[in-house]
């Protein structure tokens, strides 16, 4: 099961080989921040799904890079996302996201729930789902057209829809990068790793990540 560190490391290192944009220096990796401390929220995935689904947090083994260099590969190879097994399940568990469409209802019920206490975490939450499921639309539209294969599942790994773990962590990455004024640090570490999200895009043709422990 993945830590929030190690999950933070899997955002900094998706923006890494980025184009700046800015003073910001996008060849740099910032200072490690724990994202909880730039910005204080409650677990996005409540414990009760956690339980369900923990059957489901199976992560693939890491695939070495072939020798063409293509976007898959380097894209694999640095830039892992969150478990799409585990995403799967959370999701299925609440009707928020299934068959690659979004329901706005469900999510709006979800997060009033998650985030009772913070109306302002509430409306950054639902515009990051609305935002991120509208880039996986365009990404996967992307690779329908570039005819690009998927890559095969090592053997006796469950086969689940990567876009889960796509989207699970653009949302992650979103509601760090816009947190709310109201419980938002401005601490200069936090501050920097902020500019270091909203200047510095990551490699053509995939969502930006962001995840935490799950």
């Amino acid at each position: 099961m993945l830590h929030r560190s190690q999950l933070l490391l899997v955002v900094v290192g998706f923006c890494l080989n980025a184009a700046a944009s800015g003073d910001v220096d996008c060849s740099k990796r910032p200072k490690f921040v724990d994202p909880k401390t730039c910005c204080p929220m409650p677990d996005l995935i409540t414990a009760e799904l956690k339980e369900k689904c923990k059957a489901s947090d199976v992560t693939p083994p890491p695939r070495p890079t072939d020798a063409s260099g293509s976007f898959e590969s380097k894209r694999r190879h640095h830039h892992p996302h969150p478990p799409p097994c585990l995403m799967e399940c959370i999701f299925n568990e609440t009707g928020i996201y299934q068959n690659r469409l979004l329901d706005e209802s469900k999510l709006e019920a979800y997060v009033t729930v998650v985030f009772a206490d913070s109306t302002d975490l509430q409306n950054v939450a639902t515009q990051a789902f609305v935002t991120c499921a509208e880039k996986i639309v365009d990404f996967e539209a992307k690779l329908s057209a570039e005819q690009r294969p998927r890559p095969s599942l090592p053997p006796g790994m469950p086969t689940c829809s990567h876009d889960a773990g796509h989207l699970m962590g653009c949302v992650f990455k979103n509601l760090m990068k816009n947190c709310p004024d109201s419980i938002r640090n401005d601490a200069q570490e936090c501050t920097d790793m902020r500019e270091f999200f909203t200047n510095c895009k990551g490699p053509r043709g995939g969502p930006p990540l962001s995840s935490e422990k799950v």
